[in-house]
């Protein structure tokens, strides 16, 4: 039965998207970040689903003329990165293995963000591409749950359906994803039976944060709220509704959830904090030995292996040493102009947008959405000290659904200018 509805689902989607050019961005953005293809037990899991929806989007923007192709600075210093990845795996360590990791991710990573930006041409598309993504994933968080919450709680240890990545990356993400939904909410509408379904909705991807038992996602939601608080201009009541959040979370959830923030008291007795610090240490060698090319996309553990460390090799455990050790000294530099440019875009479209919401305010959502956006991701920058999250599409993903904000709001504004002297 799961697979006669996944069949007419995607089916469905992708049929519709042959016709329609913008629905066609809405069902690969759905399709690449919600992966419904990972809840088949059959069809649907063996077929190259993605590159499908890639393949239908790129013909119905083409047929009805609708490609245009646009290279902000932002996804300038993009590309760049993954060429620097791509001279990275010409002199990788184990340059083979670094090839056939390269060319599994390059699809999602390189295609479309490209034409992300040449489809998108109106902030309403641009509206809907972010709900798409950010609800597709935040719904698989909603179902884990509040399935592990019927069960009395739990602690998620493996890859999710319909999320690549383990409970870490899986949280981290999904505090980024609850910051984007809370810049959204302005789009629903005004009935307080669907903002309660919503703030419901919002609570199961919280519990579902908490179940991955991950430290550096819980203090990237921290910062996450803690930025807002100061952003928004209403500390005192942020902060108090934060108190409210954390008092109820202490009194109604189990302690036993957050367990692993009592490590914390003695980090040397802590082998995950220990393994962290040794392989930081490990992927600072590697860049000393390899400056400007590291040793290549995925090859930290393999590299490390060769050399017999007297260390347990682990992942990097931080994407700022993941970076420095596989992409060298350059790629790092490269990912965090990225970063700065990225953050302080969205701080220009927030303050530009407080005065545009004025006199438009049914563009109010897209302050909202960039401020938002700006806390989320700074409570990803350093709760991504602490992960291996380079390969990881949506916080990439965020910085470019922000980028577009702005000059699509200024498109906007042109067009009922135009149609305002239009009718006068």
């Amino acid at each position: 039965m799961r697979d006669v509805l996944l069949t007419i689902i995607i089916s469905g989607g992708l049929i519709w998207g042959f016709f329609s050019a913008p629905v066609s961005i809405l069902v690969l953005n759905w399709i690449c970040f919600q992966r419904p293809y990972d809840f088949s037990w059959g069809l649907w899991n063996n077929l190259p689903v993605f590159k499908i929806a890639l393949g239908v989007a790129v013909f119905s923007n083409l047929i009805y003329g609708r490609i245009f192709f646009r290279f902000p600075f932002i996804l300038v210093i993009y590309l760049a990165i993954l060429g620097w990845a791509a001279l990275s795996c010409f002199f990788a360590y184990n340059s083979n293995y670094a090839w056939d990791f390269y060319k599994n991710f390059l699809p999602s990573m390189l295609f479309t963000p490209i034409l992300m930006f040449s489809t998108i041409h109106s902030i309403s598309l641009c509206k809907w591409v972010i709900w798409v993504a950010a609800a597709g994933i935040g719904f698989n968080a909603f179902k884990v749950g509040l399935t592990i919450t019927a069960k009395g709680g739990g602690h998620i240890t493996d890859q999710i359906n319909g999320f690549v990545g383990d409970n870490n990356m899986l949280g981290l993400v999904c505090c980024i994803i609850v910051a984007v939904l809370m810049g959204l909410r302005g789009t629903l509408p005004k009935n307080k039976w669907i903002m309660l379904l919503f703030y419901i909705f919002i609570m199961f991807i919280l519990l579902c944060i908490i179940y991955t038992k991950s430290r550096g996602a819980l203090l990237a939601l921290s910062i996450t709220f803690i930025s807002m608080a100061f952003l928004s201009g209403k500390l005192i009541r942020s902060l108090f509704f934060l108190v409210v959040i954390i008092a109820s979370g202490y009194f109604l959830i189990p302690s036993n959830n957050f367990d692993r923030l009592s490590t914390l008291d003695n980090l040397k007795d802590d082998t995950s904090a220990v393994g962290r610090f040794e392989n930081w240490e490990l992927s600072w060698q590697e860049a000393l030995r390899y400056p400007f090319f590291g040793v290549g996309p995925e090859n930290h553990i393999i590299y490390n292996k060769s050399i017999s460390t007297s260390v347990q090799t682990r992942v990097a455990h931080s994407v700022y040493f993941q970076v420095l050790g596989e992409l060298g000294f350059v790629g790092l530099g490269l990912y965090l102009w990225f970063m700065g440019l990225g953050l302080w875009t969205l701080f220009r479209t927030w303050r530009f947008m407080i005065f545009v919401a004025i006199d438009n305010p049914d563009l109010t959502w897209v302050r909202d959405v960039a401020l938002w956006m700006i806390c989320g991701y700074m409570g990803y920058i350093l709760g991504a000290g602490f992960l291996n999250t380079f390969y990881i599409e949506f916080p990439w993903y965020v910085i470019f659904y922000g980028s577009m904000l702005q000059p699509l709001v200024t498109i906007e504004l042109s067009q009922r200018k135009k149609l305002m002297i239009f009718n006068n």
